[in-house]
Order: C-alpha cells, then structure tokens, then sequence
C-alpha cells in the first residue's frame, strides 16, 4: 500500500467518522436539527459498514506486513481497542450520571438503559454485549454495539490467520459458535475489506476501470440513497427476520439491515479497489493536507466512542439557553472539543497501552510456563 492510498485511507476513516458524528447531532433531542441539505437517517449504519470495510482491509495489511506472529497481533489488537474502550466506559458513566441529574427529560427513553449497571459495564469490557441475540447497551452509549462484532472479527480472523492444525480448527469453530448468527450475519462487510487487501496486493487495476470504479461506486451510493432503497430493504428485513428462535424471540438489532450492509460494504470496496488505480492522481488533491488528515485521523476512534454520551451531556446542561443556535453551536463544538482532548490524553498514546499489555501478556504467558523440578 502506498502513502497516498493509506492516506486517503485516513482521510476517507476520519470523514466517515464526522458523518456518523453529524448523524447523531442532526437528533431532534439534540439539537432539533441541524442546518444540512440531506436526510442522514441511514447514513449512520453505513459509516458503520464503510468502518468494517476498513477495519478488514487494515487488519489484513497489517497481519500481512508487520504484526508477523499471534502475540504481535493479540497484544496490537487489545492496545487499540482498550486505549478508548476503557476511557469510553469511564466518560459515559461520568456524563451519564451528571446528565441525567441535570435534566433526565434528554434521557428519559430507550436510548439510555441502567437496569444491571454492573453487567452493562462488563459486558462492554469483555466485548459480549452482542453475542446472539442479545444486545447489552452501555447506558446511553449506543455506538458501542458495533465493538461487540468488531472484537469477534478479529478474533476468527486471528485464529484463522496465525494458528494451524487443530488448533485453528477448534478455536476458529469456538469463536463462530460463542459470537452467533447476529454477529456473522455482517461478517461477510468485514471480509469484503480483507478481500479488497487481496485484491489490491496481486494486482493493480488500469487506470480507466480505476477512474470508473472510484466514481461509479460514488454515484451508484447517491442513487441508492436517493431511491430510498434503505429503508425498502430495511422493510423487507425486518418482515422477513422476525420470528421464535427455540427459547427466544430473534432480536436482530442492528444486524436487521443487512441487505443494505452488504451493499454499502460492496461500493466502498470497489471504491478503495478504484482508488489503488489512481492514487498517483489523487496525491495531487491531498497531499498537500497530508499531516493534517494524519493528526486529525488519529482521533476517530474517539469521535466515534466518545461523541454519542458527550451529545446528550451538552444537550442537558445547556437546556436553559433559549438561544437554538448558540446551544447548538454549544452542543456541537463543546463535543468536540471534549474528544479532542480526551483523544489525545488516550487514542493519541495507544503506543503507551501497547507496552503495558504486552507486559502483562508476558507476564500471565510465564506464570503459565511449567519450570522443571
């Protein structure tokens, strides 16, 4: 992958996570609308699918160029995550609890649930908060949910990648059998990206198809959105999902839309496929903003994590203002400020988490390590 294929990488990571930004400020509760041109309601769940999408094309690259054995990968995997994941669940307890106190109105309805706190808290540490059907939502973090499909992609891809024999076998089968259909019904998004890495480190598509898979995927996306084909197919899935699971009723959540999941994910695989054709002519565009985008790139995890309880702590503590623009301006850029930085006191220092688990990883390998007598 070459420097101007991986920063637009960064830059198309960034810009997907400032839409699902703008889609969660565009709430009513929030701030009753912002002044945009376009409908967001679906573009959330496909920021999502364009994340899953990268996340697969990146694991790929790395476990194909650096992270060359398991513990490399492990230990690189748990530092991403955990450097925001522990800091996420610390914020939306504290904004939470202040919010809440303030004006339980904002939060008074299905987005926010507290019933066995204890269990919503761990559940999100140990990445179970979406096994089958269950959805286990972190207070009124809801972004969350998607780390509780993420985790389980790395682990199959990891089993399946670096073990072999019967191990790979037995762990890869374990950890398709603990995630469930809900959390594989979306793994085909996530495999597109690996298969887009594939694809792009064989071979190198001409310049023409490249122009014409990087601007089609473009308009055929603005057709999918215009023709409202979300929300016919979101329809048909919920129609045709539903239904009793042995002992359960079937919770889809957000795995319900999966038809559009997979089209979403199919455009931008064949817009990153397009792009490795012509990112000698794209560099002309964005090489210039180069350590921009790097830096503000290296904050999306946290505008991810960080944004959805942020929102509804801005949106209670100033619903004194009668102002609308100036809460919203409020709501808006006192979010941001505040993922700024807590992004960099956390995502900006992954490196530091890195080698404290890498530590630990060691440490608990040795003690199970049996000395001879």
């Amino acid at each position: 992958m070459n420097k101007t294929s991986s920063l637009y990488l960064d830059f198309l990571r960034l810009m997907t996570a400032l839409v699902v930004f703008l889609v969660h400020a565009n709430y009513g509760r929030f701030t009753g609308g912002l002044p945009i041109i376009c409908d967001l309601k679906f573009l959330g769940n496909d920021g999502v699918m364009v994340f899953f999408v990268l996340s697969g094309f990146v694991i790929s690259y790395v476990s194909d160029k650096k992270e060359v054995t398991a513990r490399d990968f492990a230990i690189s995997r748990l530092a991403r995550l955990y450097s925001v994941v522990i800091p996420a669940v610390i914020l939306t307890i504290i904004v939470d609890f202040i919010g809440s106190s303030i004006d339980y109105s904002i939060y008074d309805g299905w987005w926010f649930q507290t019933d066995n706190p204890i269990w919503r808290v761990s559940a999100s540490l140990m990445f179970v908060n979406e096994l089958w059907f269950s959805s286990v939502r972190l207070f009124s973090n809801g972004p969350f949910w998607s780390l509780g499909y993420e985790f389980w992609y790395y682990v199959i891809f990891g089993a399946a990648y670096y073990l072999e024999g019967y191990k790979r076998v037995v762990i890869v089968l374990a950890a398709l059998l603990i995630a469930g259909p809900k959390i594989l019904l979306l793994f085909p998004v996530w495999l597109l990206g690996v298969l887009t890495y594939r694809i792009t480190r064989r071979a190198m598509v001409a310049e023409p198809w490249g122009w014409g898979l990087y601007l089609g995927s473009i308009a055929l996306y603005c057709l999918f959105e215009s023709a409202d084909i979300p929300r016919l197919l979101l329809e048909w899935s919920e129609a045709n999902l539903n239904g009793v699971f042995f002992w359960t009723e079937l919770k889809w959540s957000y795995a319900t839309p999966f038809l559009s999941c997979y089209a979403v994910g199919t455009l931008a695989a064949l817009h990153v496929i397009g792009l490795t054709a012509i990112s000698h002519r794209v560099q002309v565009l964005i090489g210039p903003f180069g350590g921009p985008i790097r830096h503000l790139a290296g904050f999306t995890f946290s505008i991810y994590l960080f944004h959805y309880p942020l929102l509804q702590f801005f949106t209670a503590i100033t619903g004194g203002i009668a102002d609308q623009a100036l809460k919203n301006a409020m709501i808006v850029f006192g979010t941001l400020a505040v993922i700024y930085a807590l992004g960099t006191a956390t995502e900006m220092r992954r490196a530091e988490f890195k080698r404290l688990i890498a530590t630990g990883y060691d440490t608990i390998r040795r003690g199970f390590v049996l000395r001879p007598l």
